[in-house]
């Protein structure tokens, strides 16, 4: 079939020309497009983020192509992030759901918007969809010279799991789900809420269901919720819904949904630990899966998982004529780099790869090309926040990455101003030349922006070093004199010009376990008040290899009491506090002393204490 190449214009509006049969498809990272005349048809698969961003950028950069977009929901454009707070109250009104409606498309952008309407086949020989009408049934037939998928990903509703679509099961990804579990809610009245699935969706839908009054529980099979989180972070948010009543089944998945043995009015969902919940209503929130099932059948290559391959330009990899944005597509992993590719199911994403497609169908002069995603991401629980960017250790671990990981636990804003709230904050970043791997913190305040700004060192490629130079706003009332973002720059660099050895909470618990704590003889100095250690003392290091010495007394005791200084001399020494600032101090005094071998515990013991908790959670859950 005849490909579609590039003709980049300079006039500002953009005349598209037909492809032909003599274009060839153009090698990679070279700039392809084609313009659309009258009578070149521009076909878009879905709305919502990728495929309205996707039609309204071309029709502001070319008046003549004919635009059409086909959508199988109700719904063009929706804030699907929006429904739970729908449910919850948060939003209070079902139209402040719709970004905008086909009419208003109609009107200002000329958009051919059909809802309703179901792409089910692609023939790429003939150029044509098969459309069909999912009120009446029928298909027909509508010819295109660009295709752009924006199909979006759907629920994953297993259908292993026994009784898995009993009535009062829902999913929540559409405006028409969140119609039928407010229906549910309002007519059956339910009182025990279960929740499958600690991703975004569970998660903020238990939070609004807590608020309204349910008893909820939460089923996740992996030991954590949250996966983007590493899992002694997500403790924080196991401490919080647990707080709020959530009651939390991890590594425990569902075995089977039962008809209820006594009062549930939906399921007994039983779990493969063999525990049963009763469930007056049940959300699936297992995750989702790409809609890509008729692009396989017309050929046009996936990914193991069942993701488009795109290019930069957001062109298949498979046909020049057709095109494909937002959760469906895999992208490169801007975070890592290389030839690393992920798949991240976002709207901020989606809506730049729309715009991108955009101006490269329309040929426009010096036409964008995506720059991967690094998968910043959010969730607000009640008061807490956590959030993230680029990729976490596990990845790291799992791919052989070299990376150094540092706890630290600054305030949002300067402390003697009213509402002083510490950021629990993680960064990784490589030591040999501080290229920044991501971040991840939680908090009650400030944590957003603060992994904001640290996405932006990553997509500039600034380095851990050069977050110590970031001069960001400052004033009492949202800001500190030394920002959490510098604080962890220079932490960053203490550890890569060798002014700082540290141990992760982690590590240490490790090398507990193994035994190379007590072989290496150990010696681990608290220097917090002796009232903060009698209160918080750090448990699983062993009695025997603890000493507290009070900061403020360490340089005078080191100096006069032999007997420390022989225990000190033994070993390699841990140093903590307990959020590490104070035990980086009582480091560099020790080392400036010929103490040589002084590690810091990272985050030490507000980072410890989560630690030892998802540590323990996970060795009672094998």
């Amino acid at each position: 079939m005849g490909a579609c190449v590039a003709t980049h214009r300079q006039s500002s509006d953009l005349k598209l020309v037909p492809p032909t049969a003599a274009m060839q498809h153009p090698a990679p990272g070279t700039s392809t497009s084609t313009a659309a005349s009258p009578d070149v048809n521009v076909i878009i698969v879905g709305g919502v983020a990728g495929g309205a961003s996707t039609a309204a950028r071309l029709r502001r950069l070319t008046e003549t192509a004919s635009i059409k977009v086909f959508e199988k929901s109700g719904y063009v454009s929706f804030a699907n992030c929006g429904l739970p707070y729908y449910i919850g109250g948060e939003v209070s009104q079902w139209d402040k759901l719709q970004v905008t409606n086909p009419e208003k498309l109609y009107g200002r952008f000329n958009l051919d918007i059909q809802v309703l309407k179901e792409v089910v086949a692609i023939d790429r020989t003939a150029k044509t969809v098969a459309v069909k009408d999912v009120t009446s049934g029928k298909t027909e037939s509508h010819k295109y010279d660009h295709l752009v998928l924006s199909v979006g990903c759907e629920p994953i509703v297993p259908k292993g799991i026994p009784g898995i679509t009993r009535p009062g099961h829902f999913t929540l990804k559409s405006m028409e789900d969140t119609a039928a579990v407010e229906d549910h809610l309002s007519s059956v009245h339910p009182v025990k809420i279960v929740v499958c699935g600690g991703g975004f969706i569970g998660l903020e839908i238990a939070e609004q269901m807590v608020n309204r009054g349910f008893k909820v529980s939460i089923v996740e099979a992996m030991e954590q919720v949250m996966a983007p989180l590493d899992r002694e972070m997500a403790e924080y948010m196991h401490v919080l819904l647990r707080k709020k009543g959530v009651d939390l089944h991890l590594n425990d998945g569902v075995a089977a949904f039962e008809e209820p043995a006594k009062s549930a009015k939906a399921s007994d969902v039983v779990l493969k630990s063999g525990k049963r919940l009763e469930a007056d209503m049940v959300i699936l929130a297992l995750g989702v899966r790409p809609s890509t099932g008729f692009a396989q059948t017309a050929g046009i290559e996936l990914t193991p998982r069942g993701h488009v391959k795109v290019d930069e330009r957001m062109r298949t990899i498979t046909d020049p004529c057709v095109w494909a944005v937002g959760d469906a597509i895999e992208v490169k992993n801007s975070a890592v780099g290389g030839e690393e590719t992920w798949a991240v199911a976002l709207g901020g994403p989606a809506n730049r790869q729309g715009r991108i497609c955009a101006e490269n169908i329309a040929g426009k002069a010096n036409a964008s090309v995506y720059l991967g995603t690094i998968g910043s991401n959010g969730v607000k629980l009640w008061e807490t926040t956590a959030a993230g960017t680029g990729v976490n250790e596990k990845f790291l671990k799992g791919k052989g990455l070299p990376y150094k990981a540092v706890y630290l636990h600054p305030r949002q804003h300067a402390e003697f101003y009213p509402n002083s709230m510490f950021i629990h904050l993680k960064l990784l970043f490589d030591p040999n030349n501080g290229k920044i791997w991501g971040a991840q913190a939680v908090g009650e305040d400030g944590v957003e922006k603060c992994i904001d700004v640290i996405a932006t060192a990553i997509m500039t490629g600034m380095t851990a070093r050069d977050l110590q130079d970031v001069e960001l706003c400052y004033a009492p009332p949202f800001g500190a004199a030394r920002d959490p973002v510098n604080f962890a720059g220079m932490v960053a660099a203490n550890i890569m010009d060798g002014l700082l050895d540290t141990i992760t909470p982690l590590e240490l618990l490790d090398l507990i376990k193994s035994g190379g704590y007590a072989t290496a003889k150990y010696s681990f100095l608290d220097v917090r008040p002796p009232s903060a250690v009698a209160a918080n003392s750090l448990p699983l290091v062993p009695e025997e290899s603890k000493l507290n010495v009070e900061l403020e007394q360490l340089r005078e005791t080191v100096l006069r009491d032999c007997t420390i200084q022989e225990k000190l001399k033994g070993g390699p020494i841990i140093v903590s506090c307990n959020s590490g600032q104070r035990a980086h101090v009582a480091s560099r005094m020790l080392h400036l002393q010929g103490f040589e071998n002084v590690k810091v515990l990272s985050g030490s013991f507000w980072s410890y204490e989560m630690a030892v908790a998802a540590s323990s959670s996970s060795a009672a859950a094998k």
